[in-house]
C-alpha cells in the first residue's frame, strides 16, 4: 500500500524545503553534542529516535509491509555505509561550521558521477565530465589547502560525501523492487545495529539536556527523508533539484543562529560553484534518459 499521488508543485517544493531544514537540524543538533558526547553514542541516539520515528509515521499506513525487500543484503550494506558517513559527518561539524560541510557534501552527486561507470557500468558524456571537474575545483575553493582556512575535518566530510554517493548507488540499484519507506526502515535499522561497536570507542549515559537533542537528530532525520520522498509524489524532480540546494541557506541561517558562525566567501562562493556543478550533471543525466527512452519508443 503506498500513499496517494498529488499532482502539487508548490507543496512539492515547501515539502523538500523543508525536509532540508529538518536535515540542517540533525546536523546542527549533532554539532552541539559532540563536544559533550563521544561520537558512537551520538550516532546511536540519532538512530534509535530515527527508527523509532519511521516506525511511527509508517506503519498506519504501510504495517508489516514495512519490512519486505528483495535486497536484504544491499540494505544491509546500504546501513553500514550511512553510520560510516554519519560517524564522518558528525564529527566534521564538531570542528567545522555547518555551512562548510553543506558545502563539501554537496559534492556527493558529483561523486555519484564520477562513480556511476565504474559500479553501474553507465555512461558519462563529456559534459558531464566537465560538470564534475569544475564541481571539485569548488571544493577546493571549500578546501583550500595549504591555507589558514584550511582544517583537517575537512577532509572527513569530503569522505563522508564520497561514503554518501556509494550510497546513494546503492539506493539506485534496491529502488526498482523495494518501496521507499521499506528502504528507509532497513538502513536506518541496520544502522542503528552497526553503531553499537562504535561504544566501544567511548561510552557515556547523555545527560538530561542531551535527550532532547538526541532526540530532534533522530525524528529531524527521518522526517526529512519522509518529506523527500512524498515532496517526489507531488511534483517532478526536474522542478524540485534546485531547491536541495536550499540547504546552505539554511545552514548558514542555523550556524549563525545556534553557534554565531558566518561563512566567508571563499566558502560560499565555493558552494555555489558545486551546487551549479551538480544541476548540470543532473539536466545532463536527465537528457540522457529522456534520449534513451525516445530510442527505444
Amino acid at each position: 500500500m503506498s500513499l496517494r499521488t498529488d499532482a502539487s508543485p508548490m507543496a512539492g517544493i515547501a515539502l523538500m524545503v523543508t525536509a532540508f531544514a529538518l536535515f540542517t537540524l540533525l546536523d546542527a543538533s549533532a554539532k552541539k553534542l559532540m563536544p559533550h558526547l563521544p561520537a558512537g553514542v551520538v550516532v546511536l541516539g540519532r538512530y534509535v529516535f530515527g527508527v523509532a520515528a519511521i516506525i511511527a509515521i509508517g506503519w498506519p499506513v504501510w504495517k508489516g509491509a514495512m519490512w519486505r525487500t528483495a535486497h536484504l543484503r544491499l540494505q544491509l550494506l546500504r546501513g553500514a555505509l550511512m553510520v560510516a558517513a554519519t560517524l564522518l559527518n558528525f564529527l566534521a561539524v564538531r570542528y567545522l561550521q555547518l555551512a562548510q560541510t553543506s558545502a563539501i557534501l554537496f559534492s556527493a552527486p558529483l561523486w555519484v558521477c564520477a562513480l556511476s561507470p565504474a559500479i553501474l557500468g553507465e555512461h558519462v558524456g563529456w559534459r558531464r565530465w566537465a560538470a564534475v571537474l569544475a564541481g571539485f575545483a569548488g571544493v577546493m575553493l571549500v578546501l583550500r589547502p595549504g591555507t589558514a582556512g584550511f582544517h583537517p575535518a575537512m577532509l572527513l566530510s569530503l569522505l563522508a560525501a564520497l561514503t554518501l554517493a556509494i550510497y546513494q548507488i546503492l539506493t539506485r540499484k534496491v529502488g526498482g523492487k523495494d518501496a521507499a519507506i521499506s528502504s528507509l526502515l532497513w538502513s536506518s535499522a541496520s544502522a542503528m545495529i552497526f553503531s553499537i561497536p562504535l561504544l566501544g570507542f567511548g561510552a557515556a549515559w547523555p545527560a538530561a539536556w542531551h535527550w532532547p537533542l538526541l532526540a530532534l537528530a533522530g525524528l529531524a532525520g527521518s522526517a526529512g527523508h519522509f518529506l523527500l520522498t512524498e515532496a517526489h509524489r507531488r511534483a517532478p524532480a526536474s522542478l524540485l533539484a534546485p531547491f536541495a540546494y536550499s540547504q546552505l541557506g539554511w545552514m548558514i541561517l542555523i550556524g549563525w543562529a545556534w553557534f554565531g558562525d558566518v561563512p566567508d566567501g571563499w566558502t560560499i562562493a565555493g558552494a555555489f560553484i558545486v551546487a551549479a556543478a551538480g544541476l548540470v550533471v543532473w539536466h545532463r543525466e536527465r537528457a540522457a534518459s529522456l534520449a534513451a527512452l525516445e530510442e527505444g519508443v
